[in-house]
Formats: structure tokens, C-alpha cells, sequence
């Protein structure tokens, strides 16, 4: 939003749109005061004197929206898009628009006129008499008038495009009290400044420009910890798309590397098992007898030998039976 935009003057007087029906129901009121007794001048004298002022006004020396009630901003305090905006306010398109503003309400006042007696019993004017209610329902139309015309205004001003306003020529300062209506004292300043800074719209340029160039794939061995801020904003080029081939292929080269080195490791530790278990075969007094070869043509022996003396380990190997392998379990550790 531009700045001239969010002027407070401008929003301030929009949001005076919502005080319209209040001044209807003031209106009201006062017509709800005596009983009518010539209808149709009644309601020539309320739609005269609450149209015709603020209708001459409008076309004539537009309200001076720098300004609330009993206070009005000094011309010399203005800013040059606050002048712009003067400039849109005398312009003929939106003061020929305040011929059609009065128009909705003197068909509300024409409505209500009949069905005024329905609030008889809740005035606070009966006491006033015909003419005191009649002043009361003119003072209502007129403010109602007022509360509609100058926010008409304003809407039309903010219909101005951004382009055709900076074009727009800031109205000179020694003319605005003479082409404006504005009642009150003269300050150097009401409300605060509330347009937006030039830092704050570069930053919001900056903000909507960074999903344009930011990179929209992140490499997966990019470190989580790592300062997002310190990422490049670049665009990437074939540079860093060749860089991340070659990470892939020196991958790919490595893999076929480790793993024939771990397959050699593991073909050493079988040799290596299969020889110790060689060399404890070759050892082993049961498995070197030369009956062992053929254990199905060995003889059956008897050992005398009496148990006390195999006890003490006077035994001969000789004179032991061959064991055929058959019958070796298969869990005996021969090392």
C-alpha cells in the first residue's frame, strides 16, 4: 500500500460512514414531536436546510479532511502527498459526485415521515413542541448529510490509481484556506504519522524478490546446524550442478573399492580357519592312525589291559580299537 494511503485523515473521516444511521434516528426523533400539520412544507424545510448547505459546500470549497472537531491542521504543516490529495478533493469528478450523495437519504426521509408517530412514546423531545421537533429532525438531516457526503469523498479519492497520483501536483499552500472549509484552531500536528517508512517498503521488495532467485533444492549433505542466512540467494549455475556429479561419481568408485577389500579380508579369515584346523587334524593321535584310512577292514581287538593300569596311563595307543569315523560326533572338538 502506498503511503498516501494510509494517511489517518483519510480513514479517519471513512469511518465516520458508520454515524449515518444515528443521525437518521435523530432525525426520527424529532419528527416523532407533535402532529404534523402541513406534511409536505415540513418536509421541503428538513430537505433544504439538511441538503443544500453541505451540497454548497461540496461543490463549492470541499471540506478540509486535515481537520477534526475545534482542531484543523495548519497548510504550512502539510506534506506534499497531503496537498496531493487536496488536489483530488477539488477535482470536478468528485464534486459533481456529491450531487447523487443526497439522494438515498431524502428517500429515507420521505419513508420515515409517515412512521414517525411509532416513536411518539420514546422522544425525549416532547416537550419541545411541532417547531423544537421539527429543528431537532432538521439538525439530524444535515448531520446525516455531512457524515455521508465527506466519506463519498474519500472513497473516491482512494479510487485514484498510484500512478495517476504521482502525477498529481500538490495544491499550493497559500490557497488552501480560501478553497477549503475547515472550522477550528490551527495546530502544527493531530494525529501521528502513520505512512510507511522507505526502509520498511525496500524490505518488503526485498521480502517479495526472494523466492524468485532462492535455490529451490538443498544438497542432502548440507549440515542442519548450518546459518541459513548465509545461504547464497544465486541462482545455480552448471558450475555447482558438475560439482555434484563428481561427489556422486568418487561415490560411486569408493563403493566397488571398500567392498572387494572386504571381501578379500574375509577370504583371509577362512584360509587362515581352514589351515588351524588342517594343522590340529594333522596333530591329533586318532586321526593320523594309518587304520583310520580304511576302518571297515581294521580288526576287533580285546584290551586285557586292566582298568587301573589305563587309569594310570600305562595304555598303548596300538592296542586301542580303531573308531570309525561314522561314529565320531559331530560336535568333538579334534583341535
Amino acid at each position: 500500500m502506498q503511503p498516501w494511503r494510509s494517511d489517518p485523515y483519510l480513514w479517519v473521516h471513512l469511518a465516520g460512514l458508520a454515524t449515518v444511521p444515528l443521525w437518521i434516528d435523530l432525525c426520527l426523533l424529532g419528527l416523532a414531536v407533535g402532529n404534523p400539520t402541513l406534511p409536505v412544507l415540513e418536509l421541503a424545510v428538513i430537505t433544504v436546510l439538511g441538503v443544500l448547505p453541505v451540497l454548497v459546500m461540496q461543490l463549492r470549497q470541499p471540506f478540509y479532511i486535515f481537520s477534526l472537531p475545534g482542531l484543523a491542521l495548519r497548510p504550512t504543516a502539510l506534506q506534499d502527498d497531503q496537498r496531493r490529495l487536496l488536489t483530488q478533493f477539488r477535482r470536478w469528478r468528485v464534486r459533481l459526485g456529491a450531487l447523487l450523495v443526497p439522494l438515498p437519504l431524502v428517500w429515507v426521509l420521505v419513508k420515515l415521515y409517515p412512521l414517525a408517530f411509532l416513536a411518539r412514546e420514546i422522544t425525549p423531545f416532547g416537550d419541545w413542541g411541532r417547531l423544537g421537533g421539527l429543528a431537532i429532525a432538521v439538525l439530524g438531516f444535515f448531520l446525516a448529510n455531512l457524515f455521508l457526503q465527506v466519506p463519498v469523498a474519500v472513497l473516491q479519492v482512494l479510487a485514484t490509481s498510484d500512478r495517476r497520483m504521482q502525477t498529481v501536483v500538490p495544491y499550493p499552500v497559500d490557497k488552501i484556506a480560501a478553497d477549503f472549509t475547515w472550522l477550528g484552531l490551527g495546530v502544527g500536528k493531530i494525529l501521528p504519522t502513520l505512512a510507511l517508512s522507505a526502509s520498511g517498503a525496500s524490505a518488503a521488495a526485498e521480502a517479495e524478490a526472494i523466492p524468485e532467485n532462492f535455490p529451490e533444492d538443498i544438497p542432502e549433505d548440507f549440515p542442519e546446524d548450518a546459518d541459513q542466512t548465509e545461504v547464497s540467494r544465486e541462482p545455480l549455475g552448471d558450475e555447482s550442478f558438475d560439482h555434484l556429479d563428481h561427489l556422486h561419481l568418487a561415490e560411486a568408485v569408493e563403493a566397488p573399492e571398500e567392498s572387494e577389500a572386504l571381501e578379500k579380508q574375509r577370504t583371509a579369515e577362512v584360509t587362515l580357519a581352514v589351515e588351524h584346523a588342517a594343522a590340529a587334524a594333522a596333530d591329533s593321535p586318532v586321526l593320523s592312525h594309518p587304520e583310520m584310512a580304511h576302518p571297515e577292514t581294521a580288526p576287533l581287538e580285546m584290551d586285557d589291559t586292566p582298568r587301573g593300569e589305563a587309569a594310570t596311563g600305562d595304555v598303548s595307543m596300538a592296542a586301542l580299537p580303531p573308531v570309525p569315523v561314522e561314529a565320531l560326533d559331530p560336535e568333538l572338538d579334534l583341535v
